[in-house]
Protein backbone atom coordinates (compact mmCIF):
# COMPACT_ATOMS: atom_id res chain seq x y z
CA UNK A 1 0.00 0.00 0.00
CA UNK A 2 1.14 3.52 -0.74
CA UNK A 3 -1.22 6.46 -0.46
CA UNK A 4 -1.21 9.96 1.00
CA UNK A 5 -3.29 9.89 4.19
CA UNK A 6 -3.76 13.67 4.09
CA UNK A 7 -3.44 16.37 1.43
CA UNK A 8 -0.20 18.29 1.17
CA UNK A 9 -1.44 21.86 1.49
CA UNK A 10 -0.05 23.18 4.76
CA UNK A 11 0.82 21.50 8.00
CA UNK A 12 -2.14 20.80 10.26
CA UNK A 13 -2.24 23.79 12.59
CA UNK A 14 -4.85 25.92 14.28
CA UNK A 15 -3.94 28.80 11.95
CA UNK A 16 -4.54 26.58 8.94
CA UNK A 17 -7.97 25.54 10.23
CA UNK A 18 -8.96 29.17 10.80
CA UNK A 19 -7.71 30.12 7.33
CA UNK A 20 -9.85 27.41 5.74
CA UNK A 21 -12.96 28.58 7.61
CA UNK A 22 -12.41 32.18 6.50
CA UNK A 23 -12.84 31.43 2.79
CA UNK A 24 -16.36 30.01 3.07
CA UNK A 25 -19.42 31.96 1.91
CA UNK A 26 -22.32 32.52 4.31
CA UNK A 27 -22.32 29.31 6.31
CA UNK A 28 -26.11 29.31 6.78
CA UNK A 29 -26.91 29.13 3.08
CA UNK A 30 -27.88 26.09 1.08
CA UNK A 31 -25.77 26.24 -2.07
CA UNK A 32 -24.94 24.16 -5.08
CA UNK A 33 -21.44 22.72 -5.42
CA UNK A 34 -20.66 24.97 -8.42
CA UNK A 35 -22.00 28.13 -6.76
CA UNK A 36 -19.98 27.56 -3.59
CA UNK A 37 -16.81 26.68 -5.50
CA UNK A 38 -17.17 29.84 -7.57
CA UNK A 39 -17.58 32.08 -4.52
CA UNK A 40 -14.67 30.47 -2.70
CA UNK A 41 -12.36 30.84 -5.68
CA UNK A 42 -12.97 34.62 -5.63
CA UNK A 43 -11.85 34.80 -2.00
CA UNK A 44 -9.04 32.26 -2.30
CA UNK A 45 -7.85 31.64 -5.89
CA UNK A 46 -6.51 28.14 -6.36
CA UNK A 47 -8.60 26.76 -3.48
CA UNK A 48 -10.15 24.02 -5.66
CA UNK A 49 -6.73 22.72 -6.64
CA UNK A 50 -5.18 22.58 -3.19
CA UNK A 51 -6.92 23.69 -0.02
CA UNK A 52 -10.30 22.09 -0.68
CA UNK A 53 -8.73 18.62 -0.51
CA UNK A 54 -7.51 19.25 2.99
CA UNK A 55 -10.82 20.89 3.98
CA UNK A 56 -12.68 17.79 2.83
CA UNK A 57 -10.28 15.47 4.68
CA UNK A 58 -10.55 17.60 7.80
CA UNK A 59 -14.30 16.99 7.69
CA UNK A 60 -15.01 20.71 7.24
CA UNK A 61 -16.95 20.53 3.99
CA UNK A 62 -18.88 18.01 1.95
CA UNK A 63 -18.82 18.18 -1.82
CA UNK A 64 -19.92 14.59 -2.16
CA UNK A 65 -23.27 15.60 -3.66
CA UNK A 66 -24.49 18.47 -5.76
CA UNK A 67 -25.14 20.44 -2.55
CA UNK A 68 -22.40 22.23 -0.64
CA UNK A 69 -22.41 21.57 3.12
CA UNK A 70 -20.10 22.75 5.88
CA UNK A 71 -20.04 22.22 9.63
CA UNK A 72 -21.19 25.68 10.64
CA UNK A 73 -20.87 24.97 14.36
CA UNK A 74 -17.16 25.68 14.02
CA UNK A 75 -17.96 29.35 13.38
CA UNK A 76 -19.14 29.62 17.00
CA UNK A 77 -15.92 28.14 18.44
CA UNK A 78 -13.10 29.99 20.13
CA UNK A 79 -9.47 28.88 19.70
CA UNK A 80 -9.70 26.37 22.55
CA UNK A 81 -12.61 24.56 20.94
CA UNK A 82 -11.05 24.75 17.47
CA UNK A 83 -8.04 22.95 18.89
CA UNK A 84 -10.41 20.41 20.45
CA UNK A 85 -11.87 19.88 16.98
CA UNK A 86 -8.41 19.03 15.63
CA UNK A 87 -7.97 16.53 18.49
CA UNK A 88 -11.39 15.05 17.72
CA UNK A 89 -10.48 14.83 14.05
CA UNK A 90 -7.08 13.11 14.29
CA UNK A 91 -8.42 10.57 16.80
CA UNK A 92 -11.46 9.56 14.73
CA UNK A 93 -10.01 10.05 11.25
CA UNK A 94 -9.48 7.05 9.01
CA UNK A 95 -7.37 6.47 5.91
CA UNK A 96 -7.67 6.06 3.08
CA UNK A 97 -10.60 8.45 3.27
CA UNK A 98 -13.29 8.69 0.51
CA UNK A 99 -11.26 11.35 -1.32
CA UNK A 100 -8.25 9.06 -1.78
CA UNK A 101 -8.09 6.86 -4.85
CA UNK A 102 -7.21 3.21 -4.37
CA UNK A 103 -8.53 -0.05 -2.97
CA UNK A 104 -6.66 -0.24 0.34
CA UNK A 105 -8.71 -1.27 3.36
CA UNK A 106 -9.45 1.77 5.56
CA UNK A 107 -8.30 1.90 9.17
CA UNK A 108 -8.47 4.32 12.11
CA UNK A 109 -4.94 5.75 12.24
CA UNK A 110 -5.03 6.83 15.87
CA UNK A 111 -6.51 3.54 17.04
CA UNK A 112 -3.85 1.54 15.23
CA UNK A 113 -1.14 3.70 16.80
CA UNK A 114 -2.64 3.08 20.24
CA UNK A 115 -2.75 -0.68 19.65
CA UNK A 116 0.91 -0.83 18.66
CA UNK A 117 2.05 1.38 21.54
CA UNK A 118 -0.04 -0.58 24.07
CA UNK A 119 1.43 -3.83 22.71
CA UNK A 120 4.98 -2.57 23.25
CA UNK A 121 6.55 -3.43 26.64
CA UNK A 122 7.96 0.10 26.86
CA UNK A 123 4.91 1.84 25.36
CA UNK A 124 6.72 3.28 22.34
CA UNK A 125 7.12 2.61 18.60
CA UNK A 126 9.12 4.06 15.71
CA UNK A 127 6.97 6.42 13.67
CA UNK A 128 8.70 5.65 10.35
CA UNK A 129 8.10 1.91 10.84
CA UNK A 130 4.41 2.50 11.52
CA UNK A 131 4.05 4.79 8.51
CA UNK A 132 5.91 2.44 6.15
CA UNK A 133 3.98 -0.66 7.28
CA UNK A 134 0.49 0.84 7.41
CA UNK A 135 0.53 3.67 4.84
CA UNK A 136 3.58 4.21 2.67
CA UNK A 137 3.40 6.96 0.09
CA UNK A 138 3.87 10.61 1.06
CA UNK A 139 2.72 13.10 3.69
CA UNK A 140 4.52 11.33 6.52
CA UNK A 141 5.70 14.70 7.87
CA UNK A 142 2.19 16.23 7.77
CA UNK A 143 0.64 13.28 9.62
CA UNK A 144 3.47 13.36 12.15
CA UNK A 145 2.82 17.05 12.78
CA UNK A 146 -0.89 16.36 13.41
CA UNK A 147 -0.06 13.54 15.83
CA UNK A 148 2.53 15.66 17.62
CA UNK A 149 0.09 18.52 18.23
CA UNK A 150 -3.31 16.86 18.68
CA UNK A 151 -2.99 13.14 19.55
CA UNK A 152 -2.18 13.44 23.27
CA UNK A 153 -1.64 11.19 25.29
CA UNK A 154 0.42 9.90 22.32
CA UNK A 155 3.59 11.96 22.32
CA UNK A 156 6.57 12.35 19.95
CA UNK A 157 10.27 12.43 20.83
CA UNK A 158 13.58 12.17 18.98
CA UNK A 159 15.90 9.24 19.75
CA UNK A 160 19.07 8.90 17.63
CA UNK A 161 17.46 11.22 15.07
CA UNK A 162 14.39 8.97 14.79
CA UNK A 163 10.81 10.03 15.61
CA UNK A 164 9.39 7.88 18.39
CA UNK A 165 5.67 7.68 19.28
CA UNK A 166 5.16 6.91 22.96
CA UNK A 167 2.98 7.40 26.02
CA UNK A 168 3.56 7.59 29.73
CA UNK A 169 2.56 4.55 31.80
CA UNK A 170 0.13 6.77 33.73
CA UNK A 171 -1.83 7.28 30.48
CA UNK A 172 -2.20 3.61 29.54
CA UNK A 173 -5.59 3.13 31.18
CA UNK A 174 -6.96 6.29 29.57
CA UNK A 175 -5.64 5.22 26.15
CA UNK A 176 -7.31 1.82 26.47
CA UNK A 177 -10.68 3.39 27.27
CA UNK A 178 -10.33 5.84 24.38
CA UNK A 179 -9.47 2.99 21.99
CA UNK A 180 -12.52 1.02 23.11
CA UNK A 181 -14.83 4.04 22.76
CA UNK A 182 -13.71 4.97 19.24
CA UNK A 183 -13.78 1.46 17.83
CA UNK A 184 -17.18 0.61 19.32
CA UNK A 185 -18.97 3.96 19.36
CA UNK A 186 -17.52 5.52 16.20
CA UNK A 187 -16.75 2.69 13.75
CA UNK A 188 -15.84 3.54 10.18
CA UNK A 189 -19.13 2.52 8.54
CA UNK A 190 -19.33 3.01 4.77
CA UNK A 191 -15.76 4.10 4.09
CA UNK A 192 -16.52 5.11 0.50
CA UNK A 193 -19.32 7.55 1.35
CA UNK A 194 -18.23 11.18 1.33
CA UNK A 195 -21.42 12.29 3.05
CA UNK A 196 -20.96 9.72 5.86
CA UNK A 197 -17.37 10.85 6.26
CA UNK A 198 -18.55 14.46 6.60
CA UNK A 199 -21.30 13.47 9.07
CA UNK A 200 -18.67 11.68 11.16
CA UNK A 201 -17.42 15.10 12.28
CA UNK A 202 -20.82 16.54 13.26
CA UNK A 203 -21.40 18.60 16.39
CA UNK A 204 -23.27 15.73 17.99
CA UNK A 205 -20.29 13.41 17.55
CA UNK A 206 -17.94 16.14 18.76
CA UNK A 207 -19.98 16.39 21.97
CA UNK A 208 -20.14 12.61 22.38
CA UNK A 209 -16.40 12.26 21.94
CA UNK A 210 -15.57 14.76 24.68
CA UNK A 211 -18.46 13.78 26.93
CA UNK A 212 -20.08 17.21 26.65
CA UNK A 213 -23.81 17.67 27.05
CA UNK A 214 -25.85 17.02 23.94
CA UNK A 215 -26.73 20.07 21.86
CA UNK A 216 -29.75 21.81 23.26
CA UNK A 217 -31.87 21.15 20.16
CA UNK A 218 -34.11 23.86 18.83
CA UNK A 219 -34.59 27.24 20.46
CA UNK A 220 -38.07 28.32 19.42
CA UNK A 221 -38.56 31.24 21.81
CA UNK A 222 -35.84 33.78 21.04
CA UNK A 223 -37.58 36.81 22.52
CA UNK A 224 -37.55 38.64 19.18
CA UNK A 225 -39.97 41.59 19.28
CA UNK A 226 -41.80 43.10 16.29
CA UNK A 227 -45.01 45.10 15.73
CA UNK A 228 -45.75 42.97 12.67
CA UNK A 229 -47.99 39.91 12.82
CA UNK A 230 -46.19 36.60 12.23
CA UNK A 231 -48.84 35.04 9.95
CA UNK A 232 -50.39 37.60 7.57
CA UNK A 233 -52.50 37.40 4.44
CA UNK A 234 -53.02 40.68 2.55
CA UNK A 235 -55.90 40.60 0.08
CA UNK A 236 -57.87 42.95 -2.12
CA UNK A 237 -58.88 43.70 -5.70
CA UNK A 238 -56.34 43.13 -8.49
CA UNK A 239 -53.82 45.95 -8.69
CA UNK A 240 -54.34 47.33 -5.17
CA UNK A 241 -50.66 46.94 -4.31
CA UNK A 242 -50.68 43.82 -2.12
CA UNK A 243 -47.20 42.70 -3.12
CA UNK A 244 -45.96 46.28 -3.03
CA UNK A 245 -47.14 46.71 0.57
CA UNK A 246 -45.53 43.48 1.77
CA UNK A 247 -42.32 44.28 -0.05
CA UNK A 248 -42.21 47.72 1.57
CA UNK A 249 -42.87 46.28 5.03
CA UNK A 250 -40.32 43.53 4.42
CA UNK A 251 -37.67 46.26 4.29
CA UNK A 252 -38.95 47.65 7.60
CA UNK A 253 -38.86 44.21 9.27
CA UNK A 254 -35.54 42.97 7.89
CA UNK A 255 -33.74 46.11 6.77
CA UNK A 256 -33.42 47.34 3.20
CA UNK A 257 -31.71 44.92 0.81
CA UNK A 258 -31.60 42.19 3.46
CA UNK A 259 -31.24 38.66 2.01
CA UNK A 260 -33.03 37.08 4.99
CA UNK A 261 -36.20 36.09 3.14
CA UNK A 262 -37.50 33.86 0.38
CA UNK A 263 -40.34 34.57 -2.04
CA UNK A 264 -42.44 31.82 -3.60
CA UNK A 265 -45.49 31.96 -5.86
CA UNK A 266 -48.15 29.28 -5.42
CA UNK A 267 -49.84 27.70 -8.44
CA UNK A 268 -52.28 24.81 -8.97
CA UNK A 269 -49.50 22.20 -9.28
CA UNK A 270 -47.52 23.40 -6.27
CA UNK A 271 -47.07 20.66 -3.68
CA UNK A 272 -45.86 19.85 -0.16
CA UNK A 273 -42.64 18.50 -1.66
CA UNK A 274 -42.02 21.86 -3.37
CA UNK A 275 -42.88 23.89 -0.28
CA UNK A 276 -41.48 21.93 2.68
CA UNK A 277 -39.08 19.43 1.10
CA UNK A 278 -38.73 15.82 0.11
CA UNK A 279 -36.26 13.03 -0.58
CA UNK A 280 -35.11 13.38 -4.19
CA UNK A 281 -32.57 11.88 -6.56
CA UNK A 282 -29.70 14.27 -7.19
CA UNK A 283 -26.91 14.05 -9.71
CA UNK A 284 -23.36 13.68 -8.43
CA UNK A 285 -20.18 13.86 -10.50
CA UNK A 286 -17.47 11.47 -9.35
CA UNK A 287 -13.77 12.18 -9.61
CA UNK A 288 -13.55 10.05 -12.76
CA UNK A 289 -16.04 12.38 -14.42
CA UNK A 290 -18.97 9.96 -14.37
CA UNK A 291 -22.40 11.11 -13.26
CA UNK A 292 -24.12 9.03 -10.59
CA UNK A 293 -27.47 9.39 -8.87
CA UNK A 294 -27.89 9.51 -5.10
CA UNK A 295 -30.85 10.35 -2.90
CA UNK A 296 -30.93 13.12 -0.34
CA UNK A 297 -33.43 15.37 1.40
CA UNK A 298 -33.92 18.55 -0.65
CA UNK A 299 -35.52 21.35 1.41
CA UNK A 300 -38.20 23.67 0.08
CA UNK A 301 -38.50 27.41 0.86
CA UNK A 302 -40.36 26.77 4.13
CA UNK A 303 -37.63 24.48 5.49
CA UNK A 304 -34.80 26.73 4.30
CA UNK A 305 -36.24 29.80 6.04
CA UNK A 306 -37.14 27.69 9.09
CA UNK A 307 -33.56 26.45 9.53
CA UNK A 308 -32.08 29.94 9.15
CA UNK A 309 -34.47 31.30 11.78
CA UNK A 310 -33.46 28.53 14.18
CA UNK A 311 -29.76 29.07 13.50
CA UNK A 312 -30.16 32.75 14.31
CA UNK A 313 -32.16 31.84 17.44
CA UNK A 314 -29.11 30.07 18.82
CA UNK A 315 -27.13 33.30 18.71
CA UNK A 316 -29.00 34.90 21.57
CA UNK A 317 -26.92 38.05 21.48
CA UNK A 318 -28.20 39.04 18.02
CA UNK A 319 -31.37 37.26 16.88
CA UNK A 320 -32.50 38.15 13.36
CA UNK A 321 -35.97 37.80 11.84
CA UNK A 322 -36.51 35.66 8.75
CA UNK A 323 -39.42 35.98 6.35
CA UNK A 324 -41.20 33.64 3.94
CA UNK A 325 -43.26 35.57 1.36
CA UNK A 326 -45.99 33.62 -0.45
CA UNK A 327 -47.54 35.23 -3.52
CA UNK A 328 -51.02 34.10 -4.63
CA UNK A 329 -51.46 31.73 -1.69
CA UNK A 330 -54.93 30.60 -2.77
CA UNK A 331 -53.88 29.55 -6.27
CA UNK A 332 -52.70 26.25 -4.74
CA UNK A 333 -54.48 23.72 -2.55
CA UNK A 334 -53.11 25.07 0.73
CA UNK A 335 -54.25 22.06 2.79
CA UNK A 336 -52.15 19.79 0.58
CA UNK A 337 -49.19 22.20 0.30
CA UNK A 338 -48.85 22.82 4.05
CA UNK A 339 -49.64 19.25 5.13
CA UNK A 340 -48.87 18.73 8.82
CA UNK A 341 -47.09 22.13 8.90
CA UNK A 342 -50.60 23.61 8.97
CA UNK A 343 -50.76 22.66 12.67
CA UNK A 344 -47.72 24.85 13.41
CA UNK A 345 -49.48 28.03 12.27
CA UNK A 346 -51.32 28.24 15.61
CA UNK A 347 -49.04 30.56 17.62
CA UNK A 348 -49.19 31.18 21.36
CA UNK A 349 -48.69 34.44 23.23
CA UNK A 350 -44.93 34.29 22.66
CA UNK A 351 -45.44 33.87 18.87
CA UNK A 352 -44.16 30.29 18.93
CA UNK A 353 -46.20 27.39 17.52
CA UNK A 354 -48.62 26.35 20.24
CA UNK A 355 -48.52 22.73 19.10
CA UNK A 356 -45.68 20.58 17.81
CA UNK A 357 -45.61 18.20 14.88
CA UNK A 358 -43.46 15.10 14.54
CA UNK A 359 -40.74 15.49 11.94
CA UNK A 360 -40.29 12.78 9.32
CA UNK A 361 -37.09 10.72 9.37
CA UNK A 362 -35.78 12.62 6.35
CA UNK A 363 -36.59 15.94 7.99
CA UNK A 364 -34.91 14.93 11.25
CA UNK A 365 -31.72 13.93 9.47
CA UNK A 366 -31.69 17.19 7.50
CA UNK A 367 -32.16 19.26 10.68
CA UNK A 368 -29.42 17.30 12.44
CA UNK A 369 -27.07 17.95 9.49
CA UNK A 370 -27.79 21.68 9.40
CA UNK A 371 -28.26 22.43 13.10
CA UNK A 372 -25.83 19.79 14.44
CA UNK A 373 -26.73 16.95 16.75
CA UNK A 374 -28.48 13.61 16.35
CA UNK A 375 -31.73 13.13 14.37
CA UNK A 376 -33.66 12.24 17.53
CA UNK A 377 -32.85 15.69 18.92
CA UNK A 378 -35.27 17.08 16.32
CA UNK A 379 -38.19 14.68 16.60
CA UNK A 380 -40.66 17.51 17.30
CA UNK A 381 -40.64 20.94 15.70
CA UNK A 382 -42.34 24.30 16.15
CA UNK A 383 -42.17 27.58 14.24
CA UNK A 384 -39.93 29.97 16.22
CA UNK A 385 -40.94 33.52 17.11
CA UNK A 386 -38.42 35.08 14.70
CA UNK A 387 -39.94 33.38 11.62
CA UNK A 388 -42.58 35.37 9.73
CA UNK A 389 -44.91 34.04 7.02
CA UNK A 390 -46.65 36.67 4.90
CA UNK A 391 -48.85 36.05 1.87
CA UNK A 392 -50.95 37.80 -0.77
CA UNK A 393 -54.35 36.61 -1.97
CA UNK A 394 -56.84 37.72 -4.62
CA UNK A 395 -60.20 36.10 -3.96
CA UNK A 396 -61.53 37.39 -7.28
CA UNK A 397 -59.16 35.34 -9.44
CA UNK A 398 -60.58 32.52 -11.49
CA UNK A 399 -59.42 29.01 -10.68
CA UNK A 400 -58.46 29.70 -7.06
CA UNK A 401 -58.81 27.08 -4.36
CA UNK A 402 -61.12 27.66 -1.39
CA UNK A 403 -59.61 27.93 2.10
CA UNK A 404 -61.38 26.22 4.95
CA UNK A 405 -62.18 28.05 8.18
CA UNK A 406 -59.57 26.16 10.20
CA UNK A 407 -56.82 27.37 7.88
CA UNK A 408 -58.11 30.96 7.73
CA UNK A 409 -58.34 31.42 11.48
CA UNK A 410 -54.58 30.86 11.83
CA UNK A 411 -53.86 34.02 9.83
CA UNK A 412 -54.33 37.74 10.32
CA UNK A 413 -56.19 39.01 7.24
CA UNK A 414 -55.61 42.58 6.03
CA UNK A 415 -57.81 44.03 3.32
CA UNK A 416 -56.55 46.74 0.97
CA UNK A 417 -59.39 48.89 -0.37
CA UNK A 418 -59.54 49.50 -4.10
CA UNK A 419 -58.40 53.14 -3.76
CA UNK A 420 -56.23 52.80 -0.65
CA UNK A 421 -52.85 52.92 -2.43
CA UNK A 422 -53.88 55.35 -5.21
CA UNK A 423 -51.69 58.19 -3.96
CA UNK A 424 -48.78 57.13 -6.14
CA UNK A 425 -50.70 57.25 -9.44
CA UNK A 426 -52.93 60.34 -9.16
CA UNK A 427 -50.83 62.34 -11.64
CA UNK A 428 -50.07 59.63 -14.19
CA UNK A 429 -51.02 60.54 -17.77
CA UNK A 430 -51.66 57.75 -20.28
CA UNK A 431 -52.43 57.63 -24.01
CA UNK A 432 -55.62 55.89 -25.16
CA UNK A 433 -56.72 55.22 -28.72
CA UNK A 434 -54.62 55.17 -31.87
CA UNK A 435 -53.93 57.68 -34.65
CA UNK A 436 -56.38 60.57 -34.89
CA UNK A 437 -58.50 58.94 -32.18
CA UNK A 438 -55.72 59.24 -29.61
CA UNK A 439 -56.14 61.38 -26.54
CA UNK A 440 -54.37 61.72 -23.23
CA UNK A 441 -56.16 61.15 -19.92
CA UNK A 442 -55.38 60.71 -16.25
CA UNK A 443 -55.02 56.99 -15.54
CA UNK A 444 -56.62 57.23 -12.11
CA UNK A 445 -59.61 59.16 -13.45
CA UNK A 446 -60.21 56.58 -16.17
CA UNK A 447 -59.81 53.72 -13.68
CA UNK A 448 -62.29 55.25 -11.25
CA UNK A 449 -64.82 55.92 -14.03
CA UNK A 450 -64.60 52.29 -15.12
CA UNK A 451 -64.99 51.18 -11.48
CA UNK A 452 -68.09 53.39 -11.15
CA UNK A 453 -69.71 51.50 -14.02
CA UNK A 454 -68.67 48.10 -12.62
CA UNK A 455 -70.07 48.88 -9.16
CA UNK A 456 -73.27 50.55 -10.44
CA UNK A 457 -76.73 49.03 -9.97
CA UNK A 458 -76.53 47.91 -13.56
CA UNK A 459 -73.39 45.77 -13.16
CA UNK A 460 -73.28 45.20 -9.37
CA UNK A 461 -69.73 43.90 -9.27
CA UNK A 462 -68.09 43.33 -5.88
CA UNK A 463 -65.16 45.51 -4.84
CA UNK A 464 -62.69 42.63 -5.21
CA UNK A 465 -63.41 42.63 -8.97
CA UNK A 466 -62.68 46.33 -9.50
CA UNK A 467 -59.47 47.82 -10.90
CA UNK A 468 -56.82 48.73 -8.35
CA UNK A 469 -54.45 51.67 -8.96
CA UNK A 470 -51.67 49.27 -9.99
CA UNK A 471 -53.78 47.00 -12.16
CA UNK A 472 -51.32 48.18 -14.78
CA UNK A 473 -47.90 47.92 -13.17
CA UNK A 474 -46.19 51.04 -11.86
CA UNK A 475 -43.25 50.56 -14.19
CA UNK A 476 -45.59 50.38 -17.20
CA UNK A 477 -47.50 53.48 -16.05
CA UNK A 478 -44.28 55.41 -15.44
CA UNK A 479 -43.21 54.81 -19.06
CA UNK A 480 -46.63 55.10 -20.70
CA UNK A 481 -45.63 58.16 -22.77
CA UNK A 482 -42.31 56.79 -24.00
CA UNK A 483 -43.80 54.36 -26.55
CA UNK A 484 -47.49 55.18 -26.76
CA UNK A 485 -48.52 52.45 -29.20
CA UNK A 486 -46.90 49.81 -27.00
CA UNK A 487 -48.80 51.13 -23.97
CA UNK A 488 -52.14 51.11 -25.80
CA UNK A 489 -51.60 47.47 -26.76
CA UNK A 490 -50.65 46.69 -23.15
CA UNK A 491 -53.87 48.40 -21.98
CA UNK A 492 -55.86 46.19 -24.33
CA UNK A 493 -54.12 43.01 -23.20
CA UNK A 494 -54.41 43.91 -19.52
CA UNK A 495 -57.53 46.01 -18.84
CA UNK A 496 -59.79 45.16 -21.80
CA UNK A 497 -58.95 41.44 -21.63
CA UNK A 498 -59.74 41.36 -17.89
CA UNK A 499 -63.07 43.12 -18.34
CA UNK A 500 -64.03 40.95 -21.33
CA UNK A 501 -62.81 37.54 -20.08
CA UNK A 502 -63.29 37.85 -16.32
CA UNK A 503 -65.13 40.76 -14.70
CA UNK A 504 -67.97 41.11 -17.26
CA UNK A 505 -67.65 37.82 -19.07
CA UNK A 506 -71.39 37.08 -19.18
CA UNK A 507 -72.52 40.66 -19.97
CA UNK A 508 -69.74 42.62 -21.72
CA UNK A 509 -72.19 45.05 -23.33
CA UNK A 510 -72.77 46.65 -19.93
CA UNK A 511 -69.18 47.85 -19.71
CA UNK A 512 -68.33 48.31 -23.40
CA UNK A 513 -71.30 50.62 -23.96
CA UNK A 514 -69.73 52.52 -26.84
CA UNK A 515 -69.07 49.41 -28.93
CA UNK A 516 -71.72 48.90 -31.62
CA UNK A 517 -70.37 45.82 -33.41
CA UNK A 518 -70.08 42.16 -32.47
CA UNK A 519 -69.04 41.44 -28.91
CA UNK A 520 -65.76 39.79 -29.85
CA UNK A 521 -62.46 40.85 -28.33
CA UNK A 522 -60.68 41.91 -31.54
CA UNK A 523 -63.58 44.19 -32.47
CA UNK A 524 -63.68 45.71 -29.00
CA UNK A 525 -59.95 46.49 -29.26
CA UNK A 526 -60.54 48.10 -32.66
CA UNK A 527 -63.21 50.37 -31.17
CA UNK A 528 -60.84 51.33 -28.35
CA UNK A 529 -58.11 52.25 -30.87
CA UNK A 530 -60.57 54.38 -32.87
CA UNK A 531 -62.53 56.03 -30.05
CA UNK A 532 -60.58 55.55 -26.80
CA UNK A 533 -62.65 56.18 -23.68
CA UNK A 534 -65.84 56.33 -25.78
CA UNK A 535 -65.65 52.52 -25.72
CA UNK A 536 -66.90 52.73 -22.14
CA UNK A 537 -69.51 55.39 -22.87
CA UNK A 538 -67.50 58.04 -21.01
CA UNK A 539 -66.12 60.22 -23.81
CA UNK A 540 -66.57 63.33 -21.65
CA UNK A 541 -63.26 62.69 -19.85
CA UNK A 542 -60.80 65.57 -19.69
CA UNK A 543 -58.25 65.52 -22.51
CA UNK A 544 -55.07 66.57 -20.72
CA UNK A 545 -51.97 68.08 -22.30
CA UNK A 546 -50.22 66.08 -24.97
CA UNK A 547 -46.90 64.49 -24.02
CA UNK A 548 -44.71 67.16 -25.64
CA UNK A 549 -46.48 69.77 -23.51
CA UNK A 550 -46.56 67.66 -20.35
CA UNK A 551 -43.90 68.00 -17.71
CA UNK A 552 -42.36 64.57 -17.54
Amino acid sequence: MAFSPVARFRNFTLENLKALLEVYPDEARAMSWDEAAGEIEVVSPGYKRTAYQQACQLGLEDRGSNRFRIHNYLFTFDEVNLERYLQFWIKTYYAPNPYVKGNDAPFLIYCEILKEILASPVYEIKYDDFFLNRIGGKSNDILLNAIKNYAEPVRVKKVNNEDILYMESADVERAGKELDFIENQMPIGNAGSKSEFFDRFSYGNFCRFFGFDKPQGLNFQTGFQSPFQRNRIVFGAPGTGKSYRLNREKDVLLGKDSPDFERVTFHPNYSYANFVGTYKPVSEKEENGKDTIRYEYVPGPFMRVYVKALESGRKQEHVKPYLLLIEEINRANVAAVFGEIFQLLDRDGSNVSEYTVHATEDMKKYLADRLQGQPDDYAEIRIPDNMFIWATMNSADQGVFPMDTAFKRRWEFEYIGVDEEAKGVENVVIPIGMGIGRKYVMWDELRCRINDILSSDECRLNEDKLLGPYFISKSRLDHALEDEDVFVKAFEGKVLMYLFEDAMKMRPAKIFKGHKGKMIFSEICKTFEERGDALFGISDMTDVKKPMETER
